[in-house]
């Protein structure tokens, strides 16, 4: 897995690889091709494929510098607030997978590798402001599969999605222009405008993605539209219920200015164990 070919930056900085952690460990316990159990029977998927991906996702892009950033409870709290609904649908799910946090949290030290658990904002928040710390001084690759990064990705961010397969894995604005019909800074206004099932934003009734697209082609935004609604062929469905898009929007948007524990060095981190070696150092294996 390779980021795109682009200018090296002056400083020749090792790309910043900036990884949604719980993101990760949901793929690992749940996506991994395979259980795996120890040598009682105990299945340590979640630990193991966590692992596993990591290393596989840093190995290629290797050299590089990585940080592993988790949602921590009460991390939603500030968006709830303002929307009591927000991620209100996965209240049901299976959270057992967990349980392996103070597991993969021991193995993150044992192998030298900065990492934090959020508080009081969500993980794709403090990625957001490492991205922006770094600036265009260096390549930055956010190994995520949440579509809600798409609005930080520019010439030298890119999204690496391990859920995808191999080859397919980077996502960059030419993508997101191609795939969707708007630029990743017009990102949040298009979700605002077609809804996240995933985060139970609910869009607007009768716009879909290409009716998103359309409305938002030439550089529009919500407040441009707002300014046009009665012009417009799109305006039936989007008036008297603009306020509404405009407040889904911020609930996409990711937050700046947020504090955070990460220290970024410019260094590249010291390259990953064999998830067994690692499992088996920590006594799980």
């Amino acid at each position: 897995m390779t980021p795109p070919d682009r200018e090296r930056p002056a400083a020749n900085l090792p790309p910043l690889v900036l990884v949604d952690g719980l993101n990760l460990l949901w793929r690992a316990a749940y996506g991994f091709p395979a259980r795996i159990r120890d040598s009682e029977g105990e299945d340590v998927t979640p630990a193991f494929g966590f692992f596993a991906l990591l290393r596989k996702a840093i190995h290629g892009l290797s050299p590089c510098e990585a940080v592993v950033v988790f949602d921590g409870e009460g991390s939603t709290n500030s968006r709830a607030e303002v929307a009591p609904d927000y991620k209100a649908n996965r209240a049901g799910a299976d959270y057992s997978h967990l349980a392996w946090l103070p597991t993969i949290y021991t193995g993150l030290r044992t192998i030298g590798l900065e990492f934090e658990e959020t508080t009081d904002a969500e993980a794709d928040d403090v990625i957001a402001e490492l991205v922006r710390g770094a600036g265009a001084s260096r390549t930055s690759v956010i190994v995520s599969g949440d579509r809600d990064f798409y609005q930080v990705v520019d010439d030298h961010v890119v999204i690496a999605n391990t859920m995808r397969k191999s080859g397919e894995q980077i996502v960059d604005g030419d993508e997101i222009r191609a795939r969707f019909g708007v630029d990743p800074w017009q990102w949040c206004d298009y979700m605002a405008l077609v809804g996240d099932t995933s985060d139970n934003i609910r869009g607007v009734r009768g716009i879909g993605p290409k009716r998103a697209a359309a409305a938002l082609a030439g550089g529009h935004t919500l407040e441009s539209l707002n300014q046009v609604v009665n012009q417009a062929w799109w305006g039936r469905y989007l008036d008297g219920v603009l306020a509404e898009a405009l407040k889904a929007r911020d609930l996409i948007r990711l937050a700046p200015d947020v504090q955070t524990s990460i220290r970024i060095t410019g260094r590249p981190s010291r390259p990953l164990p064999l998830a067994a070696e690692l499992l088996r150092t920590l006594g799980v294996w």
